[in-house]
């Protein structure tokens, strides 16, 4: 019952949410934002690594992870320069951010936001679709990544590796002339 509701405050919310649209590819991008589970340390390691991949291309990558803990004793990952963990500790009761470092990056406005979401983490899907990135790029799903990204990438598997080869081709293909 608190998901069917949460699911519809977002869908209000997403109505209000005023953002430029724009394809902007690799070359002209400044600014990115990587959504992602960070309870993963695999895909932890491959996030960091694009991060840094974007980084040389000249764009300044931040990065919001999700950490699921995993018992009483674990605690998520200190923040990082521009990488940012939270956890249920930060969420109300529906699932939506109320920590202030979320809430500002949620309100910045990216020129690329790329959604690594694979395990349906529904906080996540909350920063997405309230992003107000100019360009949302997301793997295709039959849920709501479809609806919030303008550019959905269709994976077979929940590969990563392959998904990120992907979006690195598709942005260095968008308005090359």
């Amino acid at each position: 019952m608190i998901q069917f509701i949460a699911d519809k405050f977002l869908a209000q919310k997403l109505k209000k949410v005023n953002r430029k649209i724009g394809a902007i590819n690799l070359a002209t991008a400044k600014s990115a934002l990587l959504i992602y589970d960070a309870s993963d340390a695999l895909v932890e390691k491959k996030v960091r690594d694009y991060a840094r991949f974007l980084k040389e291309e000249g764009v300044k990558a931040d990065t919001i992870g999700f950490y699921k803990l995993k018992g009483k004793e674990d605690k998520r990952p200190q923040d990082e320069l521009s990488y940012i963990y939270y956890d249920k500790k930060c969420l109300n009761r529906l699932g939506f951010p109320k920590d202030n470092r979320i809430l500002k990056m949620i309100g910045k406005e990216y020129h690329l936001m790329i959604d690594l979401n694979f395990n349906s983490t529904f906080s996540l899907k909350v920063i997405s679709t309230l992003s107000k990135s100019n360009f949302k790029i997301g793997r295709s799903t039959n849920g709501c990544q479809n609806d919030v990204c303008d550019l959905t990438i269709s994976t077979v598997n929940k590969e990563l590796d392959y998904f990120l080869s992907q979006t690195t081709t598709y942005l260095k293909m968008i308005n090359n002339k």
